[in-house]
């Protein structure tokens, strides 16, 4: 995997190299044009002669008749001449421009060849006229030839232009003498006739038609034969039979064949992102993502030079936040499957859902047969990739394979669009509020094991973005090295105080597990001894009480559970951490978070003694922590409502009795009237929640009324421990 987009993209085409492979293909092309060139210089030109270059749209024609050019070119008594048909517009300017396109570069001495000049220049005097006389004439509606040739036409015609010494029929057999007498051939391409318009095609064969029989004059054009044959079909001839009557000998351009593409798009792709800062790049989804999923959606050199002009802009604008394979592949969809790209954003949520789980291929809902059904058939067959290469999610609406949502994880540190929040990105081009760019968790996942490095650059998150970064930095712990786990896991705890506390919602976890999830992944890393001398060692180091709890809550076994350390380790940390919250004074406790659940734990293997429990600060951050949202949410609705709650009982333990702890907060509410201790908003709060309680109001338990008819109470459980001794 690297992060660096200038890398050379074709190396990873599995060992292939794209310079030889590519210059092969040109070989090959080249070869092709020599031979069509000396195919065009052996044909006969005595009455003229109209030879075809046919292929697709975008299937390289131009390529292969420049090369063609450059070879006739080189071949002495042959003069090239190119026609651009897109300079005219309407019938009644094509003849005279062209024969005034074709006397102007025959007057042209520097391209003329030495034999021909001289003819040359006495063609083009003569063409010119041949214009000028030509000029008022039209095409006949229908007829599909010009008012010339016939006697009666020209005689006409000879009025039509006035007094003139010369009627066109005579300066046409003057021409056709001049050029009869020519010690060479002209050759003139014309090309990009696909992209005319119907009638401007049907106008220019009608060009040709008339003045094909000119001799020494060969036409090379250059079309889709298919689009042209419907141009040309009406209810009289089919455009098939009127080609053959007009076309002496037709080459087809070969198709290119997905190797020769796959050195174009690499060699490409190298170019276009050179100095782009992008996602990383996955050597080993490459090779796959290239050939299985985006070589099949091309087929011809025009859409590779589409797609790699759009390349740069899509990954300049996603820069470090999506996969740079996600991203290449993508495009290819946008620029060859415009309408089936479009259709990413509704069915994110089947592309990549948040949440996963278990179901059968056959048991899809409406929706997703729709999608399914849509979306396969504007991809002509290439869905089945690109659902199993970018969304493997969604397989299972294929047929595939079923994924957990323990997957989402690994994509998201992969940044693929398999991820929700990822795909997201991709969509919509904006991270979400809380949402912390890659680069941050890159730069905290680079400086794992490095204590003083990670204390800096956390230092220098902002606050808001703290607690995504962390949680996306678990990934990174996985596999961190046993000699890293220590500082690592130090410098994370460091930053509880910055986290926010409890839920905030339904089932969201606590605030504090931004911090204990990476926490824990590094010290699963170990087992036994190492684990129970590092859990210790990173307890000693940490600086707040309550960080010791979430560390043992993380560490320590439950009921039925084996926990990192051994229970007697746990009992033994506990018992530290009762005798640090007994030499604690008031201004340490003061600056403590959770302060009520701090006293609970270390009373759970005996009473500790808690001397400073009536100062009025110790018993504002008792009371302060005491208090507990609870959600609730009512069956089939999404809205979440929050009530706080009191942890009564559990206050009523530690001051051993209702009358201890009415004590405590009249002494508080002295102080909060002298002003010795400050009023904040969670204190207000749990001073209103203690005058409910003191009154003997108790909330309805979910276990013995419902919040509302058809709704559910979430409670999360408050496990008393026994009373504190307070002096």
């Amino acid at each position: 995997m690297t992060d660096n987009a200038s890398i050379n993209v074709g190396s990873l085409l599995n060992g292939d190299d794209p310079i030889d492979d590519a210059s092969e293909d040109l070989l090959q092309r080249t070869e092709l044009a020599d031979a069509f060139a000396v195919e065009i210089c052996r044909t006969s030109a005595r009455h003229g002669a109209v030879v075809a270059l046919t292929g697709k749209w975008g299937s390289g024609k131009t390529s292969l008749a420049n090369l063609t050019c450059r070879a006739l070119d080189r071949v002495h008594d042959v003069q090239v001449v190119e026609f651009n048909p897109w300079f005219f517009s309407g019938t009644d300017q094509l003849m005279r421009f062209f024969f005034d396109e074709l006397a102007g570069q025959l007057r042209d001495g520097r391209r003329l060849k030495d034999k021909l000049k001289g003819a040359g220049r006495t063609v083009a005097e003569r063409l010119g006229k041949y214009s000028a006389a030509l000029s008022p004439l039209k095409f006949v509606p229908g007829a599909g030839v010009v008012l010339e040739g016939a006697s009666a036409v020209a005689a006409g015609t000879s009025k039509l232009l006035g007094e003139g010494p010369e009627t066109i029929h005579e300066q046409r057999a003057q021409l056709t003498e001049l050029l009869g007498k020519l010690p060479g051939r002209i050759v003139v391409f014309i090309d990009d006739i696909d992209r005319l318009s119907r009638q401007e095609i049907r106008d220019l064969f009608r060009l040709v038609r008339l003045t094909g029989s000119f001799p020494n004059i060969v036409y090379v054009l250059c079309f889709d034969r298919e689009v042209v044959e419907t141009a040309l079909t009406d209810e009289a001839v089919k455009g098939s039979a009127y080609l053959e009557k007009i076309v002496k000998m037709s080459v087809e351009v070969p198709p290119l064949p997905s190797q020769a593409l796959s050195p174009v798009i690499a060699e490409g792709l190298t170019q276009a992102l050179d100095g782009i800062q992008s996602g990383p790049l996955h050597a080993s989804r490459w090779p796959d993502v290239l050939v299985q999923l985006m070589l099949p959606m091309f087929s011809t050199i025009r859409d590779v030079k589409r797609y790699l002009a759009s390349v740069p802009l899509a990954v300049r604008s996603l820069g470090t936040e999506v996969n740079l394979v996600d991203v290449l592949a993508l495009e290819v969809l946008r620029v060859r499957f415009p309408a089936a790209h479009a259709m990413l954003p509704a069915a994110a949520d089947l592309l990549a859902p948040a949440k996963t789980r278990y179901q059968a291929s056959t048991d899809r809902t409406e929706r997703e047969r729709a999608f399914m059904e849509e979306f396969t058939g504007l991809l002509n067959g290439h869905a089945q990739p690109v659902i199993r290469l970018l969304f493997p999610a969604a397989e299972r609406l294929f047929g595939g394979q079923n994924y957990s949502s323990d997957w989402n994880q690994t994509w998201e540190q992969d940044r693929r669009v398999a991820c929700s929040t990822v795909l997201d990105f991709y969509l919509h081009r904006r991270l979400p509020a809380g949402r912390a760019p890659a680069e941050y968790v890159d730069q905290v996942a680079n400086c794992i094991g490095d204590e003083s490095a990670l204390d800096e650059v956390l230092g220098q998150m902002p606050d808001a973005l703290l607690d995504d970064t962390l949680k996306r930095l678990v990934p990174h712990c996985r596999d961190a090295p046993e000699d890293s786990v220590l500082p690592t896991a130090a410098a994370l705890m460091r930053q509880l105080p910055r986290v926010r506390l409890g839920s905030t919602g339904m089932y969201s976890p606590g605030g504090e597990w931004a911090v204990l999830s990476p926490v824990s992944v590094l010290l699963r890393n170990f087992s036994g001894d190492m684990a129970d001398h590092t859990v210790r060692s990173l307890f000693s180091g940490i600086p707040s009480l309550y960080g010791k709890v979430l560390l043992l809550d993380i560490a320590a076994g439950r009921p039925g559970k084996q926990g990192l350390i051994p229970d007697e380790s746990a009992r033994l940390l506990r018992q530290e951490l009762a005798s640090q919250l007994r030499t604690a004074g008031p201004e340490d406790l003061a600056d403590e978070r959770m302060l009520l659940r701090t006293v609970l734990v270390a009373a759970a293997d005996g009473p500790p003694v808690l001397e400073p429990a009536f100062d009025a600060r110790v018993v504002a951050r008792l009371l302060e922590s005491g208090v507990a949202p609870v959600h609730s949410q009512t069956m089939g609705s999404v809205a979440v409502r929050t009530e706080k709650q009191l942890r009564w009982d559990s206050l009523v333990s530690v001051y051993g009795g209702e009358a201890h702890l009415a004590e405590a907060v009249a002494l508080l509410q002295q102080c909060l009237q002298e002003g010795t201790v400050e009023l904040n908003e969670d204190l207000a709060a749990a001073l209103a929640l203690y005058e409910k309680y003191a009154t003997g109001w108790r909330p309805r338990s979910s276990d013995h009324a419902p919040c509302s008819a058809g709704g559910s109470r979430h409670v999360f459980p408050i496990t008393d421990c026994p009373p504190t001794v307070l002096r």
